[in-house]
């Protein structure tokens, strides 16, 4: 377990739309949840019509009342629909006892990054982002056109097979250890 004492190791996974982030951001919650760790998991709506609460519950009814905050809670869960806009920034501090915070999307934030890649054309995206801690890709690295010439963008950045996400997991609990050690 991380210690409480430090922030927890923040990852985002980002990529285009159907790149398979949801999917590595599932894989990676399951295998960290398995060596004991707590994870919170963020995910970002670009489109802004998301809900949580569907038709016939009584959160949809409240939401639909105009209720401005709506939390459901349980013995074991809490969900709260908040009608509002939340900075990333404070919603991390909000699930800063969490051992490990996992963001999908986000891609503008700074904090470490997998970069899901499924054609060769989304590289380009690299350029733009900063924090690229490694790609996560549909392809051998090897089957690019610019591996292997002098001016090489990749030459740095670590390549995981999207096929390989309890390696990637590894990889990453290994890496974030080895930074706060």
């Amino acid at each position: 377990m991380a210690n409480k004492s430090t922030a927890p190791p923040i990852v985002q996974i980002v990529g285009y739309k159907n790149t398979g982030k949801s999917t590595l951001t599932a894989a990676l919650t399951r295998y960290l949840s398995s060596v004991g760790l707590r994870v919170a998991v963020i995910k970002h709506d670009g489109h802004d019509h998301f809900q949580m609460d569907h038709e016939g519950t009584d959160s949809y009814l409240f939401n639909q009342a105009g209720a401005s905050a709506v939390v459901v809670m349980s013995e074991k869960r809490t969900a709260i629909i908040e009608q509002q806009p939340t900075r990333l920034e404070t919603m991390l501090t909000r699930l800063s006892d969490y051992d490990w915070i996992l963001i999908e999307g986000y891609k503008e934030a700074a904090y470490p990054k997998l970069v899901m890649i499924r054609e060769e054309q989304h590289i380009a995206i690299l350029e733009k982002l900063k924090g690229v801690m490694a790609v996560v890709s549909w392809f051998p690295r090897e089957s690019l056109h610019s591996v292997g010439s002098e001016q090489d963008p990749l030459s740095d950045v670590v390549w995981h097979s999207v096929q390989e996400t309890e390696r990637i997991a590894q990889w990453l609990l290994k890496k974030v250890n080895k930074e706060q050690s």
